[in-house]
């Protein structure tokens, strides 16, 4: 893969993965995880463009805005309708199920700092 990286966090294995293929349909570099904490924490995060992150991925709330600042890109966060999350000025929430596009043109929207 010759991409940026993206950083992926998703609880759910078949949802991380499909996350993770559809970003690889779209020749972005991937490194996934169950949760935030561990994508945050990864080798790889200095590296990364954005990430996207599923809200149940989200371990604590009350740490999630520190932990969003300290990552200082922009965020993808995947959210349930009736989901409440902070805001952020760099985070975008996309309301799950989304279909692939929504999340491709966000993605990269966030690398291309629109």
């Amino acid at each position: 893969m010759a991409g940026p990286v993206v950083l992926v966090a998703a609880p759910n294995e078949a949802f991380r993965r499909s996350i993770v293929f559809l970003l690889a349909s779209e020749r972005l570099e991937t490194d996934s995880h169950c949760y935030a904490t561990g994508a945050f924490a990864s080798t790889r995060a200095d590296h990364a463009a954005c990430a996207v992150i599923d809200d149940e991925a989200v371990e604590n709330w009350e740490d999630a805005p520190l932990q969003f600042d300290r990552f200082g890109r922009p965020i993808i966060l995947l959210v349930s309708l009736f989901g409440k999350v902070p805001d952020g000025p760099l985070l975008k929430q996309l309301v799950k199920p989304f279909l692939g596009e929504p999340l491709i043109k966000t993605v990269r929207d966030a690398i291309a700092g629109v």
